[in-house]
């Protein structure tokens, strides 16, 4: 069983499904008030809960990885099609996040007081969302990664070695 439908099978399926479609659908109506700077303190408390809800989503995979959270049993096993769901949901939040920052960025909330924590606290789940859609894609094609290491083990073996002070 891979780290990634550790992960899922440590809330169950549906339980899993029901925290991050939630936290997509807060993002989505987040996204849609941003765009009309009309109720800034509407807006700042969407923000704090879409970044509550985004911290707590990181935390249950973050403690589920690092075997913290005990396993519920599910009768549904997890599939590749699962896995790849959850790469295009955690995609699809990324890109709402970048919208909602972007437009709050035009709105000029980043200099509203009421706001602009938010903002900065939103920035920081910006880069672990894009790699969480990288990493669930990567683990429903474990064939692909598979073919990944055997490559890298066969340019180690014919020195085929570039040094990183060398990649731009």
């Amino acid at each position: 069983m891979s780290a990634a439908e550790t992960v899922i099978g440590n809330l169950g399926t549906y339980n899993w499904n029901a925290k991050v479609y939630n936290t997509l659908a807060l993002a989505s109506r987040v996204a849609a008030a941003v765009k009309n700077r009309g109720n800034v303190i509407r807006i700042a408390s969407s923000f704090r809960k879409l970044d509550k809800s985004l911290e707590t989503l990181i935390d249950v995979i973050n403690s589920s990885m690092k075997g913290e959270s005990r396993a519920v049993p599910t009768a549904e096993p997890v599939t590749p099609q699962t896995l790849r769901s959850n790469a295009d949901n955690f995609e699809q939040m990324y890109r709402t996040l970048d919208y909602i920052l972007e437009c709050s960025r035009r709105a000029r909330l980043t200099n509203n007081s009421l706001t602009a924590a938010h903002i900065r606290s939103l920035q920081r789940h910006v880069e672990p969302l894009a790699n969480l859609a990288d990493w669930f894609d990567l683990a429903s094609q474990p064939e692909a990664v598979g073919r990944i290491f055997e490559k890298a083990r066969k340019e180690r073996e014919n020195g085929e070695l570039t040094d990183l002070a060398q990649v731009e």
